[in-house]
């Protein structure tokens, strides 16, 4: 049976969803190839599905130039087969997000496509620079406000990009490059949630944009600084981290047993 840890006590799954209804946004931080982590999604999706008629499903893994083919999908206007053909699915989509989208499908929960799509952000990391020039047709996802001043965000990414493989391709492009990068993905992930701030979000992204409170929510709270968001990781995750570090990771641990 799975668990929530916050600071220290152990809440059993119930209660702990319980406790999530006190947040608009709950990040659930996955590790992407951990099979715990994608069906910790699903049992929480369902579990605030049963508690909140008016649950929002986001997802890092659906870019926003797919949104209206998503949508097609959701209300049954279009195949399966024509959506995947559309909409850039992660490779392990059957395995892991498959069971997510069609759990909101069939409880007719909306799904935002919220990542800013990735030749944007690969022009942006080869540029060095955030700028509708760079980012051409795509300049209609870029957000009003993007912050980039974070110390502790730059320096776990640069502590993450030098823990890469030095044959990995990332490390021929600038750093710095890099980081602009990854934070415009966290600004226009956060501004894909902003007409939805009167719902209750359920938000599934890779861990390192929400860990700590930083990437999305701290774009976020940069401009509403009165959202209630939680942050949820994997205790597999959570066991790496140095003690002193891991209750302030997330709000909420999941622990599986």
């Amino acid at each position: 049976m799975p668990y929530l840890m916050k600071k220290g006590f152990l809440y059993d799954l119930e209660d702990a969803l319980d406790m999530l209804m006190d947040f608009n946004i709950i990040f659930f931080g996955e590790e992407h190839g951990s099979p715990i982590s994608h069906q910790a999604e699903l049992t929480i999706l369902q579990g605030l599905a049963k508690r909140e008629r008016n649950l929002v499903f986001a997802l890092e893994m659906f870019e926003q130039d797919v949104q209206e083919v998503l949508n097609a999908y959701l209300k049954g206007r279009v195949t399966e087969k024509t959506f995947l053909n559309k909409s850039r699915p992660w490779p392990n989509y059957q395995k892991d997000y498959r069971p997510l989208i069609e759990f909101a499908k069939k409880k007719k929960i909306p799904v935002i496509a919220a990542n800013i799509p990735r030749r944007a952000a690969a022009a942006v990391s080869m540029a060095n620079k955030i700028s509708p020039e760079i980012l051409g047709e795509d300049r209609i996802y870029l957000p009003k406000h993007i912050y980039l001043k974070s110390k502790h965000y730059y320096q776990n990414f640069m502590a993450s990009v030098e823990a890469m493989p030095h044959f990995t391709p990332m490390k021929a492009i600038s750093v710095e490059g890099l980081f602009k990068a990854q934070v415009l993905k966290d600004a226009a992930m956060a501004a894909s949630l902003i007409p939805y701030l009167e719902h209750r979000i359920f938000f599934c992204c890779g861990h390192f944009h929400a860990d700590f409170h930083l990437g999305i929510p701290y774009q976020l709270k940069k401009s509403h600084p009165n959202l209630k968001m939680a942050v949820i990781v994997t205790d597999s995750l959570a066991v790496t981290l140095p003690m002193k570090n891991r209750s302030s990771i997330s709000d909420f641990i999941w622990v599986q047993e």
